[in-house]
């Protein structure tokens, strides 16, 4: 009846139920997948890559972020968001978008020196985010900050306890930066 709005999370599963891609749910382009093998992505939220924090996440936004098409991963399980701060600077710049495929579609999931956007859930709901690299050591696998910024040097355990939960929600794909 074109009057309701569907938020970028059910155009997702629309998509993916459908064998087509959230912008095309959202939009209704002619074209749903590609342009020249560019697809858009919905931005899920604003990450602050030194700390797990809360984040200003999108899921009333409609804002659709330009990816490239990636082999083997459907638009329809990639999503973007938005790098606050510095401490991944030494791989995405403060300000760009990180271009994250969710656990799921990647073969093998996420590996040694991977990029990952990570949720820790507090009980009661609270939900904070960040994006590191995921390395492995002796005391189990660490999220480490990529930057040469002073301040975001710690390593974090990549370590759920009794009343916090700590999943990898995707892995960082690419990066886009707009002009």
């Amino acid at each position: 009846n074109c009057e309701r709005v569907i938020k970028p999370n059910v155009a997702r599963k629309y998509a993916a139920a459908y064998g087509s891609t959230a912008a095309y749910i959202l939009t209704g382009d002619a074209v749903p997948n590609t342009i020249q093998g560019v697809s858009s992505i919905p931005l899920e939220g604003i990450v602050a890559a030194g700390e797990f924090r809360g984040s200003e996440w999108a899921s009333e936004d409609e804002t659709l972020i330009p990816a490239v098409t990636r082999k083997g991963i459907p638009a329809s399980k990639q999503y973007a968001v938005r790098i606050d701060g510095p401490s991944v600077n030494l791989r995405i710049a403060d300000g760009m978008y990180a271009i994250c495929a969710m656990l799921d579609s990647i073969p093998g999931g996420a590996t040694l020196g991977s990029l990952v956007h990570v949720i820790r859930e507090r009980d009661g709901g609270d939900r904070e985010h960040t994006i590191k690299e995921l390395r492995f050591t002796k005391d189990g696998p660490m999220l480490m900050p990529v930057s040469d910024d002073p301040r975001y040097q710690e390593p974090m355990p990549l370590r759920s306890t009794e009343h916090i939960t700590i999943t990898i929600s995707g892995v960082v794909i690419g990066a886009y930066q707009p002009f």
